[in-house]
């Protein structure tokens, strides 16, 4: 054989060499993309389902009960509906969305609190008032804005939290004396 036949063959070998390659990087490629679409889809979902069940917790945050004997089973069941939403919470990927939402949620374990103590601004809207502050911030996330600043009822919350916490630290020094 001459050398050009050579030269030819060394070209055939690497030019198919580098077409294999060449695939093989693009297929990753693809295959990266449509993961991370899919993980995306998910999150979007997370977030449309998240609207759903915050809003069903506003709802019921709505339904005051009519006289003090129902309130006990209106506080467990906003607990409740808190705890079967925290798993479509996980999903979540934006990680100061998901932080809202989480306080949100951890202020439907406490509705008892957030109406009772009218000093820091409680009331018996303000379990209400602390899920529609959640549902902004869904849907701002949902339609790509930034998310809202934290709101009265929020921080009403907040104070109140604050407080109650300070109570239990007391007590608990007390106890421990």
């Amino acid at each position: 054989m001459d050398g050009s036949v050579w030269v030819g063959l060394a070209g055939t070998v690497i030019g198919g060499g580098l077409s294999i390659w060449a695939s093989v990087v693009a297929q990753k490629r693809q295959t990266k993309a449509t993961r991370d679409l899919r993980i995306e889809e998910k999150a979007e979902a997370a977030v449309e389902e998240a609207i759903t069940q915050l809003y069903v917790i506003k709802q019921r945050a709505r339904d005051l009960p009519q006289d003090n004997s129902g309130f006990g089973a209106w506080d467990q069941d906003l607990a409740q509906l808190a705890v079967q939403m925290e798993p479509t919470v996980l999903r979540i990927r934006n990680k100061d969305l998901r932080e809202r939402i989480e306080e949100v949620l951890g202020y439907m374990g406490m509705t008892h609190e957030l109406t009772d103590y009218p000093v820091f601004g409680g009331s018996l809207m303000l379990p209400w008032a602390v899920c529609s502050y959640g549902l902004e911030c869904l849907g701002a996330a949902v339609r790509g804005e930034p998310l809202p600043a934290p709101t009265e009822p929020i921080r009403k919350a907040r104070a109140i939290d604050a407080h109650v916490r300070e109570q239990r630290a007391i007590a608990r020094e007390e106890t421990e004396r």
